[in-house]
């Protein structure tokens, strides 16, 4: 046999301690590797910053709105 055709099932068995190791720590870390890089973190950051986006820009109006009526009220 060639070196190629023996690496072969010590690669699929390297593969399989590395898939337990990560579901070992997936499971000690209490989320998913996926996630371990804060990335469902990151989803509701952007999502809690496009709401204050918003209504930042609700306030705006609402606050160029009263400065408009002060501007003429002013003015009579």
């Amino acid at each position: 046999m060639n070196q190629d055709t023996n690496s072969l099932p010590r690669s699929r068995g390297a593969i399989d301690r590395l898939e337990k190791a990560v579901n070992r720590l997936e499971d000690a870390m209490g989320q998913p590797a996926a996630d371990l890089f804060g990335t469902a973190e990151l989803k509701a950051t952007r999502d809690d910053y496009a709401r204050l986006d918003e209504a930042s820009q609700i306030v705006e109006a609402r606050l160029d709105a009263v400065i408009d009526r002060l501007k003429t009220i002013l003015e009579d």
